[in-house]
């Protein structure tokens, strides 16, 4: 019986976070690689997004997440955003959408959720997350605690 209900929370789990993805595909919505749309939800609502200003001159970031009045916003730096792989594009969505999700401040947290939602969706596996990899650099310490964190069962706390 057990296992049934661990089966039933991941498979619940995996279905709360596809909807709560592609529930609301608008203006708002982050193209993936592959063409198709999501947004962000986070507290129920969606996260909008938008781009940095240019004007704003020397954006030292590819994606941030920020609190609003509303909620959260997410404000992506278009140009670097282009300029990465397109599974590093993908990966990035699922890190900023999990600092509203979580929420977190914590970079590996954001990592760690980002990668879980990522595998929910189907977007994620053995051939992306070895890209991922390829692109944090070999043996990067930062890439490992991601993945470890990752991999830790829904029943248990990640490290």
């Amino acid at each position: 019986m057990r296992r049934k209900s661990r089966r039933f929370k991941m498979g619940f789990r995996v279905a709360c976070v596809i909807a709560s993805l592609v529930a609301s595909v608008g203006a708002d919505a982050f193209t993936f690689a592959d063409g198709t749309s999501a947004s962000c939800v986070a507290g129920g609502k969606t996260v909008k997004e938008v781009d940095a200003e240019p004007s704003q001159g020397g954006v030292d970031f590819t994606g941030k997440t920020v609190r609003v009045s509303s909620g959260f916003l997410i404000i992506w730096n278009a140009e670097r955003l282009k300029a990465l792989p397109p599974e590093v594009r993908d990966y990035l969505f699922f890190h900023e959408c999990a600092h509203a999700r979580v929420p977190t401040t914590d970079e590996l947290k954001a990592n760690c959720a980002g990668l879980q939602d990522m595998r929910a969706a189907g977007r994620a596996g053995f051939a992306v997350e070895s890209r991922l990899g390829a692109f944090y650099g070999p043996g990067s310490d930062y890439w490992t605690r991601t993945l470890k964190c990752a991999d830790v069962t829904m029943t248990s706390k990640p490290p």
